[in-house]
């Protein structure tokens, strides 16, 4: 495993706890951000471990379609979507937040980085 993998993983984890702690504050728009921001770093590691490519934000959901393909694993596409949900979700006015789906988001993500973990590692 190289460092960039091992780098991305690690902020990832880091991210994924941040958006939890945000929730739990009341704050939506931070616990979305940082949610989203886990996915995009695990899937910069599966990216960087496999040499695709993921320089642009538009690359995320070929990523996880690759990685999807590649680890047999049809639920990332789920999965995905929801780490994608979370991003726009900073785009929106507080009183379209809703606490519950963005928690439900979250532990979608926490199940992507539970799933591609072991595939890098």
């Amino acid at each position: 495993m190289t460092t960039g993998v091992t780098d991305h993983i690690e902020l990832a984890r880091q991210f994924l706890q941040r958006s939890k702690e945000y929730l739990n504050d009341g704050d939506p728009h931070q616990a979305s951000e940082k949610g989203w921001g886990a996915a995009a770093h695990i899937a910069k590691a599966a990216a960087a471990a496999n040499g695709w490519a993921y320089e642009h934000h538009d690359q995320f959901d070929m990523v996880i379609q690759n990685a999807r393909h590649r680890f047999r694993q049809p639920s990332l596409r789920q999965y995905g979507h929801s780490a994608l949900v979370l991003h726009r979700n900073y785009y929106l006015h507080p009183s379209l937040l809703n606490s519950e789906a963005i928690q439900e988001d979250i532990e979608d993500v926490e199940t992507l980085l539970n799933v591609l973990e072991p595939f890098l590692t």
